[in-house]
């Protein structure tokens, strides 16, 4: 509910009334945390992602895996970060394939987003960046 500058006294009246009902229990919405990038919004409580106001629906292992290169923005995480982080278990010595397999899926529900890449670096992991426009990743 909102109220403008001249609604105050109705307001006031309202919380005045609220106050004669001790059983009343006031509720606050917490502030949500969102990760703003280009072109993408995830809201991490939610285990939601946007694109241009448009859902776009991921695993759980998906957003798990985008959460984590996402908060390590330009910065290569190993497959074995990866799974470790993702499925909480030690590396068997197969996390490439695993990992490899949802970040190819990531990838496709992601390609509508051209500022964004999802850079395999060969044999060690990934690597999340933002491209920009003149073609340098930042």
């Amino acid at each position: 509910m909102e109220f403008t500058d001249n609604e105050n006294t109705a307001f006031a009246d309202i919380m005045n009334m609220l106050q004669k009902y001790p059983d009343f229990r006031k509720y606050s919405l917490k502030d949500e945390v969102i990760l703003s990038l280009p072109g993408l919004e995830i809201r991490p409580e939610r285990r939601k992602i946007y694109s241009n106001s448009q859902e776009i629906n991921l695993t759980t292992k998906e957003f798990d895996i985008l959460c984590m290169l996402a908060v390590n923005k330009g910065r290569v995480v190993t497959y074995e970060q990866i799974y470790q982080n993702v499925w909480n278990s030690f590396p068997t010595g197969r996390e490439n394939n695993i990992v490899g397999y949802h970040v190819r899926n990531l990838r496709k529900k992601l390609c509508i987003i051209p500022m964004l890449s999802l850079q395999c670096i060969r044999e060690i992991g990934y690597c999340f960046s933002i491209v920009s426009e003149n073609n340098g990743s930042i």
